[in-house]
């Protein structure tokens, strides 16, 4: 097996991931507002799987899409490429100087009052915004990465 292939193959299930996990952190968190007592616990569980699976996944992801990208000499400026890194880059920022601190706030609220808190309807309105953005957002460089426009 060539070293192309077991990037690509990496490349492919890391996106997966990625996105299985992003989609799958979605509806645990929706699930656990069912039962409020377990909804702190989901989502601080949710953040460490991020912080294990998720990122690092899409880092790869990143990665190694970039060396199979050198490896096949496509240039960078093609628009699949191009569109998908400027997406790939939003998520990145976003995720870390929005997403994570609204997380923050979500479980400190939690941890005042519930879901009583006055704050936490508002950031779980925020947070579902960003998990649902995300996805989309991933679910169009899948479809970059499959189509391949020109």
């Amino acid at each position: 097996m060539s070293l192309h292939l077991v990037l690509v193959i990496v490349h492919v299930v890391a996106s997966a991931i990625t996105l299985g996990a992003t989609a799958a952190y979605t509806i645990a968190i929706s699930l656990a507002e069912r039962a409020p007592a377990h909804l702190a616990f989901t989502i601080a569980t949710v953040r460490r799987s991020d912080r294990v699976l998720a990122i690092p996944a899409f880092l790869v992801t990143l990665v190694t899409g970039v060396w199979i990208t050198v490896d096949e000499q496509i240039p960078f400026d093609r628009f699949w490429i191009a569109w998908s890194l400027a997406i790939f880059a939003v998520i990145l920022v976003v995720g870390f100087t929005v997403w994570g601190p609204v997380v923050r706030r979500e479980l400190a609220a939690l941890s005042r009052g519930g879901m009583a808190d006055a704050e936490y309807p508002r950031l779980r309105v925020q947070a579902r915004v960003l998990e649902y953005g995300t996805i989309a957002a991933l679910v169009v460089i899948f479809a970059l990465m499959v189509a391949k426009p020109r």
